[in-house]
């Protein structure tokens, strides 16, 4: 019974849409100095890494940058409980048995995708993971009153569905492996895969008449070409009250037409792994409001200072205000961002991120007989989640079925070829591409950067020198 009043109690304390932006920035500053005066306790890397700094004083600009590469070649030393290891969390990620168990019985255990490079692991205690649907209820979804606004749900539990990509632990997948049992009675969650005949998933869909939709923008759009050409009737059925956008950007017009499509708002939310409940879709608009109560972002340009907000910056800096038990401050990613510069029509405080553009992927696509098929980036993507001594990855399009795999080990570091390209294929022959595409993998030194500075995780290079077929299909449909 603690758990549901717990809940309660935590989704009360998460309606800031009537606070004042005073309110909001004390609460993040406490939350930032109990955080650092932890981290400096706890953690063998930060008391080495803020040495000579007042952690109770000093201003976050003051604080050292950490990058993926240094949290992984550092992880035994950063975590603050020291019976975590790197080694024995990526054995425990590796057994795909393990999704949904509490490592030592506390901890929820996930790896992020590696999109900005390398995959990296994840720890967050139990009072973390709930939080992650706390905010989800309380500032993703519209309110009908202010206290307790969803008790009615004990009764009549919201019927949401999410589609990524096959069960593992990657983020957005292991977040509802981790869901609190006592949450059950509140939310129905229909889980399916963007890699499963799309025709399976509209009969799934038209049966559970999903209130929420969660998905990835491509996975988005494919339903909604469904419902379009009339494959899917869930307009008719009136019960969609709201779909989100998560993990890759959605343009406006793909918006405003999976708007027009549905009848219902679409939501973007801008997080990572490493920190899940960094922002809420704005429920009235395009865009999504920073949690800056549970998390600080700052949007710098490429020498890490800050861009006024209207500006796109180069990377942005995040820091988790609630995660203690692998504290992540002033975490570099490599995004681009622009903040807007004018209050948010929907009347929440918290900041407003206009624009995210930094996770378009170049299309990858094959020619299947006349037809271009594409081939979604986490075929390749997804089995590299289990390589935690990968520093950076890239993705090449050289032919009409070829790819190339280039990856880059960590610091005196080795990768294990074989058995890479073995969960490459394996992945490839479950997507049923294995008589259509050929994967060629390459270690290197260093992955050649752009113009800009950053590395192209996926680049069609086929595409640049022959026009694409007509007709499209996406792979798995």
């Amino acid at each position: 019974m603690l758990g549901p009043i717990r809940f309660a109690a935590t989704l009360q304390s998460l309606y800031p849409f009537w606070w004042n932006e005073a309110k909001i920035k004390a609460t993040q500053e406490e939350r930032l100095r109990t955080l650092l005066a932890h981290a400096v306790e706890h953690s063998p890397y930060y008391k080495r890494r803020f040495s000579g700094i007042d952690v109770t004083t000093c201003a976050l600009t003051d604080l050292p940058i950490l990058t993926k590469a240094e949290m992984m070649e550092n992880y035994d030393d950063l975590v603050t409980d020291p019976r975590l290891k790197k080694a024995d969390l990526g054995a425990f990620v590796d057994d795909i048995r393990n999704l949904g168990k509490l490592y030592l019985g506390r901890y929820g255990v996930s790896h992020t995708s590696g999109s900005q490079g390398q995959p990296a692991l994840i720890v967050q205690d139990e009072h973390a993971l709930s939080l992650i649907f706390a905010v989800q209820f309380a500032r993703a979804t519209k309110l009908k009153r202010r206290f307790l606004p969803h008790l009615g749900r004990f009764l009549n539990p919201a019927r949401m569905a999410v589609m990524t990509v096959k069960p593992g632990f990657y983020p957005s997948a292991a977040a509802f492996a981790y869901i609190p049992r006592y949450l059950s009675p509140l939310f129905k969650v229909l889980r399916l895969s963007y890699s499963d005949p799309m025709a399976d998933n509209v009969r799934r869909l038209e049966r559970f008449r999903p209130e929420y939709i969660t998905g990835y923008a491509s996975a988005l759009e494919s339903l909604g070409r469904e419902e379009a050409e009339g494959r899917m009737n869930l307009r008719a059925e009136a019960a969609l009250k709201q779909i989100t956008n998560v993990a890759e950007p959605l343009s406006d017009e793909a918006g405003v037409w999976l708007e027009q499509v549905f009848d219902t708002h679409v939501a973007d939310e801008y997080a990572m792994g490493e920190c899940m409940v960094l922002s809420s879709g704005c429920i009235a608009g395009r865009g999504a409001h920073v949690n800056a109560d549970l998390a600080i972002l700052e949007v710098v340009d490429e020498h890490n200072r800050p861009v006024p907000p209207g500006v796109e910056g180069s990377k942005v800096l995040v820091t988790n205000l609630y995660n203690h038990v692998q504290p992540i401050i002033r975490y570099e990613v490599d995004d681009r961002v622009t903040m807007s510069a004018e209050p948010c029509p929907c009347g929440s405080p918290m900041p407003r991120i206009a624009r995210i553009s930094g996770r378009t992927k170049d299309q990858l696509w094959i020619d299947d007989g006349g037809r271009m098929r594409e081939i979604p980036y986490y075929v390749f993507l997804v089995p590299l989640h289990h390589v935690l001594d990968l520093a950076e990855h890239q993705i090449l399009q050289t032919g009409p079925r070829q790819f190339v795999v280039r990856l880059v080990p960590l610091r005196g570091k080795q990768l294990a070829v074989d058995g890479i390209r073995e969960r490459i294929m394996e992945n490839v022959r479950a997507e049923g591409l294995e008589s259509t595409i050929e994967v060629a993998i390459e270690v290197v030194s260093e992955i050649p950067r752009g113009p800009s500075g950053k590395i192209s995780r996926v680049r069609n290079e086929y595409a640049l020198t022959k026009s694409r077929p007509q007709t499209q299909e996406r792979a798995g449909t």
